[in-house]
């Protein structure tokens, strides 16, 4: 038998996504003693046994005692006493003292099994909770715990994706400490993205042919018609203010690899986190109805099956996992469908498996898209920001992007 530790237990139901049984199993609720547990039992049917697998190694993970029990719902007609029976021995597994400290997690599993686990707390007159996704709550199945419950949103990104059986691998994500001039830049760049747009290509093109050359990591020349092409000479100025590149005569040099690569494009993703960083603190500030929790770029993820991504940005908020891709290169309109933005666009379908029916999924892009990208986009359930007039008002997407309960 497994060794138990005095404490709440949850018994959870496993489906498709770890977040309605991973949040609160890591939940600590004020004046609740259910949360959080100290021991999870995770039922489940052999389609599941996966899924249950890998969020009971993200549990342990965080010091909690887990089981996996595999209950039979593959019954036709349903035979609703043979499963409360399978449940039942289940629940028997308990000592005495887990019984008076249990609660069910009703949230997973098929509505036959939901039923029968109800049913089973019921008669031994335990609590029972389903989570509201949509609202981010606990809603207690009788009424002897209390009303409705936020659930604190205390997983991490880690958490979430080994959930669903995806690995973060090296190197780290990063929560950045945000600079203010970097982050400046972001917004100077925002602010002036209709006239940039034009003139980024070719710095970005600079940068890729940059090397060390006599002590200095620097490319060619500048030609002379962008030297004389106010839009790239005011970008630049702007790159300049953060002290990561300068003039050397006719040449851009740059700080070493790391600063021409945040100068390539690092500087929009690190925009676009510094705005969601941005929203987080102001919602804190005026309690607003939701509360973005676990924010980080670059994670780099392995799937079951070894397929490795990176994600750009990645947040949690509201019960919901928010994935975004930023690019500043170019999209040829005339480019085939099955170009290089293509490939973005199918990274982020593969990535929205990652949350299961849980998560959103975004393009930010410094520069317009193609026509046949946008559609393919509407499609694939992408949400497109780009360009004029949408990187300006950023912050305005991510108001209504994000979702907030439905008022009660």
């Amino acid at each position: 038998m497994t060794d138990t530790q005095s404490g709440p237990v949850h018994i959870c139901l496993v489906s498709d996504t770890s977040l309605p049984n991973l949040n609160p199993a890591l939940a600590d609720i004020a004046d609740n003693g259910f949360f959080p547990p100290k021991r999870v039992l995770l039922l489940c049917d052999n389609r599941h046994l996966d899924q249950a697998r890998y969020l009971k190694e993200t549990l342990v993970g965080h010091g909690l005692v887990v089981d996996i029990h595999t209950i039979d719902d593959g019954i036709d007609p349903v035979d609703m006493s043979y499963l409360i029976g399978q449940i039942s021995v289940v629940f028997e597994t308990l000592s005495p003292e887990e019984k008076r400290s249990t609660v069910l997690n009703a949230s997973g599993g098929g509505k036959a099994l939901s039923l029968a686990a109800v049913s089973v707390f019921m008669r031994n007159h335990l609590p029972a909770f389903l989570v509201d996704a949509r609202n981010d709550r606990i809603v207690w199945l009788n009424g002897e715990v209390g009303n409705t419950v936020d659930i604190p949103d205390n997983a991490l990104l880690e958490d979430v994706l080994s959930g669903n059986g995806f690995k973060v691998v090296a190197p780290k994500p990063i929560r950045h400490a945000l600079d203010k001039r970097q982050m400046l830049l972001g917004r100077k760049m925002a602010d002036n993205v209709k006239k940039f747009s034009s003139v980024i290509g070719a710095f970005n093109g600079y940068m890729s042919r940059a090397k060390e050359n006599e002590g200095y990591y620097r490319a060619g020349p500048v030609s002379h018609k962008l030297m004389k092409n106010p839009d790239f000479e005011q970008m630049v100025d702007y790159f300049c203010e953060t002290g990561l590149v300068e003039w050397k005569k006719k040449h851009l040099v740059f700080r070493g690899l790391e600063a021409a690569r945040f100068l390539r494009g690092g500087w929009f993703e690190l925009f676009g986190y510094g705005v969601v960083n941005q929203l987080k603190r102001d919602w804190a500030e005026q309690n607003y109805p939701v509360q973005i929790g676990d924010i980080a770029c670059g994670l780099n993820i392995e799937s079951p099956t070894g397929s490795r991504n990176e994600i750009d940005i990645a947040f949690l908020c509201n019960n919901r996992l928010y994935l975004v891709e930023c690019k500043t290169g170019y999209f040829n309109p005339r480019s085939h469908p099955s170009g290089p933005s293509s490939t973005m666009l199918y990274k982020l379908d593969w990535l929205k498996d990652l949350g299961a029916p849980a998560s959103k999924t975004a393009i930010f892009s410094y520069r317009s898209l193609p026509d046949h990208d946008l559609e393919r986009a509407r499609q694939m359930n992408i949400d497109v920001v780009a360009g004029a007039p949408d990187i300006m008002n950023l912050r305005t997407f991510l108001e209504n992007w994000i979702e907030v309960p439905a008022a009660s």
